[in-house]
């Protein structure tokens, strides 16, 4: 995924959510840094576990991928 490639980035929503306790606690706009790259920042306030889920969308086609990750802060 590229800008302007055959999978335009540019025309992706590209998200993370973040969940805590099971509940989102924020949903945040990532950003392109290089092919098929994208980061974000989450500044979390609690100790726990928390999932953040990061999708990214086509809203022309509909065509969208999904991966999960958990991650744990002490």
């Amino acid at each position: 995924m590229t800008p302007g490639g055959l999978w335009d980035a540019d025309k992706y929503e590209i998200k993370a959510l973040v969940k805590h306790e099971g509940k989102i606690i924020d949903t945040i706009a990532m950003n392109y840094t290089g092919p098929s790259a994208f980061q974000a920042e989450a500044l979390v306030k609690k100790k726990g576990r928390y999932e953040i889920i990061i999708y990214a969308y086509d809203p022309q086609t509909g065509n969208t991928g999904v991966d999960k990750v958990k991650v744990t802060v002490q």
